[in-house]
């Protein structure tokens, strides 16, 4: 089957490991950030602060439809820029703003910005943009949070199709039929909705069948081993089965090199994603993309 031409291959030789969704070398892990107590708590006010003097950024990396690119799909991936250690990763921080809250008023943010990216680039470019924006457990919970999405977006003028909502498998086993009815007032409201991370150790196959989705992707674990295991394989190709069964599309995340990009395309799945296909980008380089494209 063909592949889309690859738009990015450098670091796509480094090894699976090397980069998930944005050059590791350039971003701080936690270990670096908060080294005692003292520091955790310093970090933690940093965070608190860090919205509003305007620290955070999302890029945005490029999600190709198999075989032929499709219409221009993007992830929006937060990035805090830390003044003094640069750019921290979102692990370092997601964990501590969950516990602490602030995820709900990060997360909001980053639910805006991506709506008015959306936005903008739909109306510069004539082309149906999507953009898929991650959500928090405590963000699902909260229905006044949802209420409010859909009144934006309404507000806004954007319909709600544009953006993809991702959740992880963590989140479908805690309080399960909350999230069911959350996921349906979602869907009800035109949002696309998507099971982030699948085979990451949460996975339960029968759990699927009760929520509302549109979208599966592949946790990264899974489509770094097709190349060498035939077991991972097998495994991978009963889970895409599975998923048009139940009517869902396919996301292979983590495609960093030819011979994932090649597999995960015979095994049938309908979207890409990794640094084989394209790095993180800012919205001016997406922007130029997209005019480039026309």
């Amino acid at each position: 089957m063909r592949q889309p031409r690859p738009l990015a291959t450098r670091g796509a030789q480094r090894g699976p490991r090397a980069c998930a969704d944005a050059p590791r070398p350039r971003v701080c892990g936690v270990s670096a950030v908060a080294a005692g107590r003292g520091a955790q708590r310093g970090f933690e006010g940093e965070l608190g602060r860090a919205l509003q003097r305007g620290q955070f950024r999302l890029v945005y990396q490029p999600i190709l439809r198999m075989p032929d690119g499709g219409p221009p799909q993007f992830e929006a991936l937060l990035r805090w820029q830390h003044p003094r250690l640069g750019a921290v990763a979102p692990d370092s921080f997601i964990a501590l703003a969950e516990d602490n809250g602030q995820i709900l008023h990060i997360g909001d943010w980053v639910f805006r910005t991506a709506a008015d990216e959306c936005l903008r680039l739909r109306r510069a470019s004539g082309q149906p943009v999507r953009i898929a924006v991650n959500v928090s457990p405590l963000q699902l919970a909260s229905r006044s949070t949802l209420q409010l999405w859909v009144q934006y977006l309404q507000g806004i003028g954007l319909p709600a199709h544009a953006l993809t909502l991702e959740i992880t498998e963590r989140v479908m086993t805690q309080r399960p039929d909350q999230v069911a009815r959350h996921l349906r007032l979602l869907g009800d409201a035109g949002f696309r909705l998507a099971l982030d991370d699948f085979g990451s150790g949460y996975s339960n196959l029968a759990m699927l069948g009760q929520f509302q989705l549109d979208t599966l992707k592949l946790d990264r674990s899974l489509t770094r081993c097709l190349a060498h295991s035939e077991r991972h394989r097998t495994i991978t190709t009963s889970i895409v089965e599975m998923a048009h069964q139940l009517r869902m599309k396919v996301v292979a995340e983590g495609v960093e090199g030819p011979a994932e990009a090649t597999i995960t395309s015979d095994l049938g799945c309908d979207y890409a994603q990794g640094y084989w296909y394209g790095m993180p980008l800012s919205s001016a380089q997406v922007a130029q993309r997209l005019a480039d494209a026309a």
